[in-house]
């Protein structure tokens, strides 16, 4: 017998309007509500279907692209590349940007769907992935069937900065983290507390500054460091290139120089990096090359080959005028 929606809203002692809403990602939902239905959603084996509201297709030929947002430069090359490979096997992509709405997954109006969105949570995805949804993940490690990852080698880029930063001669090495919701973004510090614990360079450890991925934020995170401190680290490594020239503003702005004062690494290698002044040393994260693996990666699912494809992206250390 067919589940429905009434079903699990039965299971879960709510109304039937409340549980579409909290499958849905609606955000005036009660975090305790979400919680379960999503649950009784899982336990009944409950996945919405829009198509079923017309007539019915086996396969949709789209493949759903879920991002946090348009904001940065880092998504371009993601999404040329991911663009490049799905339309040239006849699908299309579909670009979903919402935090609070997510009908492209749970009505599964798409063959398969990328995520790049910390904001959609691991039990929906694990609700909605199935054999004929699966789901190709960028920003989290979860444990699914039907639920790939394909994350970055965050540890291995760290590990170029901290040897490069090593190499010149520093001892002292602080850290500018982003916000804490970002799998990246942790990873990256977690590598960098693991490497300076192994290397003996624990002072680091008092010098991890949290911004938020901006070049503004780390302009001001920075700015208020230096403003309330007597004593700076030599070099700071920031979890991507946006903070890292904020930072560089502001240490200059102090009267400092980058990077006989303090030098500064950056992550990802945003197009602005090399012609920053000064221009910033940094790991280069393949984006691109990226998009069209996880691409590649999502066809062979569907298509019922091994998928070969799911790799990580090669990570290059660009070493520029900031160290």
């Amino acid at each position: 017998m067919l589940t429905t929606l009434k079903d699990v809203a039965k299971l879960a002692n709510v109304g039937v309007s409340t549980a579409s809403y909290a499958l849905n990602g609606n955000k005036l939902i009660k975090e305790s509500t979400r919680k379960k239905v999503l649950q009784a959603a899982n336990e009944l084996g409950y996945h919405p279907n829009g198509n079923a509201k017309n007539l019915k297709r086996s396969k949709n030929e789209m493949i759903g692209l879920f991002i946090s947002g348009f904001t940065g430069p880092f998504f371009n090359q993601l999404l040329e590349g991911i663009q490049d490979v799905v339309v040239s096997h006849g699908y299309e992509l579909v670009v979903c940007a919402s935090n609070e709405r997510h009908r492209m997954l749970t009505e599964r109006l798409v063959d398969g769907a990328i995520i790049l969105n910390y904001h959609i949570e691991s039990e929906l995805l694990k609700t909605v992935a199935s054999e004929k949804m699966p789901l190709i993940v960028l920003d989290r490690d979860i444990e699914h069937p039907h639920i790939y990852t394909a994350l970055l080698p965050n540890e291995k880029g760290i590990n170029q900065a901290l040897k490069h930063l090593e190499d010149k001669g520093h001892k002292e090495i602080g850290f500018i983290a982003g916000s804490t919701d970002s799998y990246d973004g942790e990873a990256r510090l977690n590598a960098f507390k693991t490497y300076i614990k192994n290397h003996n360079l624990t002072t680091g450890l008092n010098k991890i500054l949290r911004a938020d991925f901006t070049e503004d934020s780390g302009y001001d995170t920075m700015r208020a460091f230096l403003n309330n401190s007597h004593h700076y680290p030599t070099a700071f490594v920031a979890a991507n290139d946006e903070m890292a020239m904020g930072a560089i503003r502001a240490i200059e702005e102090k009267g400092l120089s980058v990077p006989a004062d303090i030098a500064v690494v950056g992550f990802d290698d945003i197009i602005i990096a090399q012609y920053f002044q000064p221009s910033i040393t940094t790991v280069r994260v393949h984006k691109k090359q990226w998009g069209e693996s996880v691409a590649e990666a999502m066809l062979d699912i569907l298509t019922g080959s091994d998928t070969k494809h799911l790799m990580k992206p090669p990570m290059e250390f660009i070493e520029r005028d900031s160290t």
